[in-house]
């Protein structure tokens, strides 16, 4: 079933069970509870662009004070005394467990021999990575975070692996802080490799197809930013395999605005061009630029500038730009990436009535990810924009995630 219509009918499934749990059970709490807890007010005056601004509950902002500990306690006993004596709980939280215990499976991604994705039971706190040798080989895990911790609070934030499979790049965190450390594991042997990068929270790993090394986003120290900073400046470097971390050179992202999210990536099928992305937060601008890593000249912004978000690949000396620049539904462009300036792009794949979502080259074809109606549509055109045909689906529903490679003939997609 897919993702919105299995939401839709658990929720469904949710308001049946309660109606029937309070059908089936006519006590109720014999006396009211007490009154919630009163906050404290504590009153912090400042003046912002000119405006006195006075904050009573400033003092509840730091949540590790005796004061805001003791309150959250209050409150905590407050709900309890409304909550556990209502009537059907325990019916409620059996079918709740059940539906919550069916777990999760990724998409595959593809490199060289190797089939990874990752793979919840319903048990367990934290995905775990398999990984199998041929299509039909057998599971073994190589990352588990499950193992990390005692309390399950490790998380697996992303995955990248290498072109050839022979390594994958990984990150961890602690607590839900998303602070990913960066970890590189050799798929054949499940080692190691010694250097860890710290503070990779939006890595975007972009391996280089000789193992030599990839470029990685970094967050700076805390310390050689102001104070509370250290979520931002967000650069892209390089790391060389063995090397020391600290020494990897810096890439982009020296003069850009602070609150940019900066990734790169390589092109499918060689080294020889850098793609860079900067996002501008959540608003939905984006710009992108090239660098020629083989001329060693500083990266060149391909975009307008404008309000848009655009999105690139870049196959055979050619990158496919999806934008929604001049259509609101998103159409494909495409440019020589050695005279990329915007006079040059080329429409090949005009706006629709479905959104064009994304597009990944596979087999030497455009594999392009719409959403007409409220469902997903997959569909095939050559390098040039001619359509080839619809694939079909197993139904109404959604699209999570597709694993491909432009040299592979098989792709695999999360529904």
């Amino acid at each position: 079933m897919a993702g919105g219509l299995r939401l839709l009918w658990i929720l469904a499934g949710f308001c049946l069970l309660v109606v029937t749990a309070w059908a089936g059970d006519s006590s109720a709490p014999t006396a009211l509870p007490a009154a919630p807890p009163k906050a404290k007010v504590d009153v912090v005056e400042e003046t912002i662009h000119g405006h006195k601004i006075a904050d009573p509950y400033r003092w509840l902002e730091d949540a590790n004070s005796p004061d805001s500990q003791a309150y959250v306690r209050d409150e905590m006993a407050y709900t309890r005394s409304l909550l556990d004596p209502l009537p059907g709980r325990d019916r409620i939280h059996e079918r709740l467990t059940q539906l919550l215990s069916i777990g999760t499976i990724g998409t595959p991604q593809l490199g060289g021999p190797y089939f990874f994705y990752t793979r919840r039971e319903g048990t367990q706190n934290q995905p775990v990575l398999l990984v199998r040798e041929g299509l039909r080989g057998k599971d073994r895990p190589l990352v588990d975070v499950n193992q990390m911790s005692t309390d399950g609070t490790v998380a697996l934030d992303w995955w990248f692996p290498s072109d050839d499979g022979k390594y994958v790049a990984y990150g961890t965190s602690a607590s839900g802080s998303e602070n990913s450390t960066l970890y590189v594991i050799e798929t054949a042997t499940g080692k190691l490799l010694q250097k860890r990068i710290h503070r990779a929270r939006i890595a975007q790993v972009a391996w280089k197809k000789d193992n030599s090394g990839f470029y990685y986003g970094r967050n700076p120290r805390k310390g050689d930013v102001p104070e509370g900073d250290d979520v931002y400046y967000l650069h892209i470097f390089y790391h060389q395999l063995g090397s020391d971390p600290s020494k990897d050179p810096l890439i982009w992202g020296e003069g850009r605005k602070k609150e940019e999210i900066l990734v790169s990536q390589l092109p499918d099928d060689d080294d020889r061009w850098l793609l860079l992305t900067s996002y501008q937060g959540s608003s939905g601008k984006n710009e992108l630029f090239l660098q020629d890593l083989k001329a060693g000249t500083p990266p060149l912004e391909l975009t307008s500038g404008k309000d848009f978000h655009y999105s690139g690949e870049i196959f055979r000396g050619k990158i496919y730009i999806t934008t929604n620049e001049g259509a609101p539904h998103f159409h494909l462009f495409v440019v020589d990436a050695a005279n990329s300036a915007r006079a040059n792009w080329k429409e090949i794949i005009p706006e629709s009535e479905g959104i064009l979502q994304g597009i990944g080259v596979v087999d030497g074809k455009i594999l392009a990810q719409y959403e007409h109606n409220a469902s997903s549509q997959l569909k095939l055109f050559d390098l040039e924009g001619k359509a080839l045909g619809d694939i079909e689906l197993p139904g109404i529903g959604s699209i999570e995630g597709i694993g491909g490679r432009y040299d592979r003939k098989e792709a695999f997609f999360g529904f």
